[in-house]
């Protein structure tokens, strides 16, 4: 399948999709999966082009390789701009799941430490 990418970037360029492997946790995706699902259910949200578990992979994506959202919505079957607010929702999702400071430093013991 060859798509047509029409951006100031690739001047009408065509690109090849592939599969290809994210080097992380499978339960991490679970774990950021059911946030999402969690945050869906919370707010009501309607139905959405991926379901949690692909907009749980695709923001680690974008996290761990810095594919840029044209990228992302490419591989993912989405609009650039769907890829933005997906990793963006989902960025949300986990600031809020994150301890505080306070929080992440209760509790240290010695030599521990805690990246700000």
């Amino acid at each position: 399948m060859v798509i047509s990418l029409n951006t100031l970037a690739t001047e009408g360029a065509l690109v090849v999709p592939y599969p290809a492997m994210l080097d992380v946790p499978h339960e991490l995706v679970e774990h950021v999966s059911w946030l999402l699902h969690e945050h869906r259910r919370a707010r009501n949200t309607r139905w959405r082009k991926l379901g949690c578990f692909k907009q749980a992979l695709l923001t680690l994506v974008h996290l761990w390789k810095n594919e840029t959202f044209s990228q992302l919505g490419v591989g993912f079957g989405i609009s650039q701009a769907t890829a933005w607010r997906y990793v963006d929702e989902t960025l949300d999702v986990l600031a809020g799941w994150a301890p505080g400071l306070h929080e992440a430093l209760t509790g240290l013991g010695e030599g521990d430490y805690v990246i700000v």
